[in-house]
């Protein structure tokens, strides 16, 4: 593991683009980034404006929100989800439905607890995803950096993406806990599904115990860009994702080559600076 700060002047100096660099795993993960971030966007005004309409009193049924790409651009369907008692056969049903179009809230319907429909096909798999993908991830065993927190504890989010046409999906399960001043770069994985349930393991997107910290006081940051290394061939979606979390850039080492993100935006590649070659072990 190799991390450090520098200005984003000096680690760009050098601007040629590599060409010979993998761009299919740039743009595809470009692309889950962006859905990841709609997603998320939308399940939060959801679960915000449903939590208000309750005055806070969520219900023990709460299953957390999931989202569907609308008929429009920019338009999504969040869904509040409930579940029907707790044993493996408890069935999942929608306790609220919210339609958000270009960040805005524009039509909401809550449901009675007893009249709250039940969700089916692959909505009714996504609701569940939400709750076997951290399940699956804390099956593995793996070390999830809990040695280096403060109280040991396991705080993992879930981000479920839409279906494809052949109505698989990922789950992308988050090691936190995410919050001001402080995000965890690693430790994050991707749970995939297919239409009879999780289909193969989980895989490991980030594999670190790094912590991104800042505060107020922090001089600079705006001018500075946290450098760290991975092992893939191109930033995974969870690196151009945590870069809207973060107020500097973000620089992913690949071998040789060092990656720009900012604000969820993945630049193109260049040679890795000397100021970066250096970096502590």
């Amino acid at each position: 593991m190799r991390t450090l700060y520098i200005t984003a002047a000096l680690a760009f100096a050098a601007p040629t683009t590599l060409a010979a660099q993998d761009f299919s795993a740039q743009e595809a993960a470009q692309r889950t980034a962006d859905e990841m971030l709609a997603v998320q966007q939308a399940t939060a005004i959801a679960q915000r404006q449903f939590s208000g309409m309750v005055s806070g009193n969520i219900g023990s049924s709460y299953q957390g929100a999931i989202a569907l790409p609308g008929a429009q651009d920019g338009e999504w369907l969040a869904i509040i989800v409930g579940r029907r008692g707790d044993g493996p056969d408890a069935e999942y049903v929608a306790l609220a439905e919210y339609e958000i179009i270009g960040g805005a809230l524009v039509s909401e319907v809550i449901h009675l607890s007893g009249d709250a429909p039940l969700l089916d096909g692959v909505v009714s798999a996504m609701a569940q995803a939400r709750s076997f993908a951290p399940r699956a991830v804390l099956a593995t065993g793996a070390a999830l950096c809990v040695d280096e927190g403060s109280n040991g504890s396991v705080n993992l989010s879930t981000i479920v993406l839409p279906p494809r046409e052949d109505a698989s999906f990922d789950a992308y399960v988050l090691n936190g806990p995410i919050e001001e001043g402080a995000v965890p770069l690693g430790k994050h994985w991707r749970v995939s599904f297919d239409e009879f349930g999780i289909s193969g393991d989980p895989e490991l997107l980030t594999d670190t115990c790094e912590v991104v910290t800042w505060t107020d006081t922090t001089p600079g940051l705006e001018f500075l860009i946290h450098i760290t290394e991975h092992s893939g061939t191109a930033p995974s979606p969870v690196h151009i994702f945590l870069s809207t979390l973060v107020p500097m850039e973000l620089g992913v080492v690949t071998g040789e080559v060092l990656w720009p993100i900012e604000d969820g935006t993945l630049g193109a590649p260049t040679g890795l600076p000397e100021a970066a070659r250096d970096l502590p072990e």
